[in-house]
């Protein structure tokens, strides 16, 4: 376990949020609270699980992670140092059709094409 700041703290959670309103603007109400608490642990290397409804914000819990190690590293003097982070985050989305993986991935595409310019 390591001793500085996680995810998970009150830094990290609102550090979560920042990121969230300024790469994707039209969340200006940040992230649902299952949401924050899946996001956050993702980032701390915890593994989660999540089983909601159609709608329920699971296509977000881990297409978000990605965007906001990309911006944490792109961007580190404008956020707390120390929190968890990876150089390369790498998401993985396992779906039963290919018209379901589209709508899941290609909202989140077009936020991380322009995350990854700089890289």
């Amino acid at each position: 376990m390591t001793s500085g700041p996680r995810w998970q703290d009150l830094i990290g959670l609102e550090t979560i949020n920042m990121i969230v309103k300024k790469v994707v603007p039209t969340w200006m109400d940040g992230l649902h609270a299952v949401q924050l608490e899946l996001v956050s642990g993702i980032l701390d290397g915890r593994d989660m699980l999540c089983c909601t409804a159609t709608g329920g914000g699971k296509s977000a819990a881990f297409a978000i992670p990605c965007l906001i190690l990309l911006e944490y590293n792109k961007n580190p003097e404008a956020y707390p140092r120390g929190l968890p982070t990876r150089t390369k985050p790498i998401g993985i989305v396992i779906t039963p059709t290919k018209g379901l993986a589209n709508n899941t991935v290609c909202p989140f595409m077009s936020v991380l094409q322009s995350s990854l310019i700089a890289y």
